[in-house]
């Protein structure tokens, strides 16, 4: 009995030492979702902005998870509280940064002007999302913003490519689907 609960243990120690368990939520992140590596985890000094685990793929294709509370006491589930709505805006005018790095940004063709909710099926939370392309001097990239509130934290996805990269709208796609499940506990 005792073997066999060392080995439980050990297994144990051994998955949850792979990927980043964030307790905050209750979510384990694993090394590697939709083919991109967790390159790192940061935990920021400031205790409102929470952490950063940022996945890479070749190409290169980043996708950004943060995981915050913003110093807010209360954040509603889901996408429709007036709290995750008010923050979005606030993510989306971030974008506006990139302009002052001598580049363009703006609203990617084909979308609407107002940010969009994600309606997936299954297991996990919706999100409030939007996709810019930045025209930088030396590379033209998406980027799409995704924004959630769960267990009175916000869940935030920033995932970024090059135009050009033929695969990377949909391992970017399948990066958003199976993080979602992560964060539902599906």
């Amino acid at each position: 009995m005792r073997v066999l609960n060392l080995a439980a243990l050990l297994l144990a120690t051994t998955l949850a030492s792979a990927g980043s368990l964030e307790k905050s939520i209750d979510a384990a992140f694993p090394d590697e979702i939709a083919g991109l590596k967790l390159n790192k985890r940061t935990e920021f000094p400031e205790k409102p902005l929470g952490v950063n685990l940022s996945y890479l793929r070749p190409g290169p294709l980043i996708g950004s998870i943060y995981i915050y509370n913003a110093g807010m006491a209360s954040i509603p589930s889901g996408t429709d509280g007036q709290a995750v709505r008010t923050h979005f805006g606030q993510v989306i005018g971030e974008m506006k940064q990139w302009e002052k790095q001598g580049g363009k940004v703006f609203p990617l063709d084909g979308q609407p002007a107002s940010a969009s909710v994600t309606k997936y099926e299954g297991c996990g939370p919706q999100f409030i999302w939007k996709t810019y392309e930045m025209q930088l001097p030396e590379n033209t990239l998406h980027s799409s913003t995704y924004l959630t509130g769960v267990k009175n934290h916000f869940v935030k996805l920033r995932i970024t490519y090059p135009k050009a990269d033929p695969t990377a709208k949909s391992d970017a796609e399948k990066f958003v689907r199976q993080v979602r499940q992560i964060v539902g506990g599906c």
